[in-house]
C-alpha cells in the first residue's frame, strides 16, 4: 500500500486564514473487500484450533456485523489448551465439538437478534456443506473465500447453486 510519509505534507498554498492546506499527493485506497480480507487474517489469530486458523466476517453495506474464527463453543476446552485435537478425539464428524468461523459469526448475529440477510461473509478457508447450507437458509448473498484447499469445494458448488455470489480471492 503506498501511504503518506509525513515529509510529502506541504503548507506552500497555506490561506491568509493561517489554515494549513496539505498538498497530499493521491494514494491507492484498498477496497472494502481487501479490508475485509485483511480482518478475516487478524480475526483468525484467535482461533483455538491446532489444524488452521480460521477467520470470518460478515458485513452489511460494508459494515461489520460481526465475526468468527474456530474453536470450540464457549465454556468447552480449547484444542490450544489441551494441545490435543478434540475433533480427532471425537472419532466421528457427527459429534465434534468444534465450531466452524462461519458458524460462530452467523450465530453471534443470531443472539443479538441482528438478521443476516442480504449480507456478505469473508473468509479464508475452504467452506464446507454444513456452512454452505447455513449461509444459504440465513439469506447471506456473497460469499468472498480465499481457498486454502484443504477442503473439497462441495460447500462452494451448493453456495453457486443456490444463487450466492462466490467471490474467490487469491492466495498471496
Amino acid at each position: 500500500m503506498d501511504y503518506i510519509r509525513p515529509d510529502e505534507y506541504s503548507t506552500t498554498n497555506a490561506p491568509s486564514s493561517g489554515l494549513l492546506c496539505y498538498n497530499i499527493s493521491m494514494r491507492k485506497r484498498p477496497s472494502f473487500d481487501e479490508i475485509y480480507m485483511e480482518v478475516v487474517d487478524v480475526i483468525a489469530k484467535r482461533a483455538t484450533c491446532l489444524r488452521r486458523s480460521v477467520g470470518a466476517v460478515i458485513t452489511i453495506d460494508r459494515r461489520i456485523l460481526s465475526h468468527g474464527y474456530n474453536g470450540v463453543p464457549p465454556g468447552h476446552e480449547h484444542c490450544t489448551d489441551t494441545g490435543k485435537c478434540l475433533k480427532d478425539l471425537a472419532g466421528t464428524e457427527e459429534y465434534k465439538i468444534c465450531v466452524h468461523a462461519e458458524q460462530n459469526a452467523i450465530c453471534q448475529c443470531a443472539k443479538r437478534g441482528l438478521a443476516v440477510e442480504g449480507a456478505t461473509l469473508y473468509v479464508n478457508a475452504d467452506v464446507c456443506i454444513t456452512c454452505a447450507k447455513l449461509m444459504v437458509s440465513s439469506g447471506i448473498i456473497r460469499c468472498v473465500v480465499r481457498r486454502d484447499h484443504k477442503g473439497n469445494s462441495d460447500g462452494i458448488e451448493l453456495l453457486r447453486k443456490s444463487g450466492v455470489q462466490v467471490d474467490e480471492w487469491p492466495n498471496v
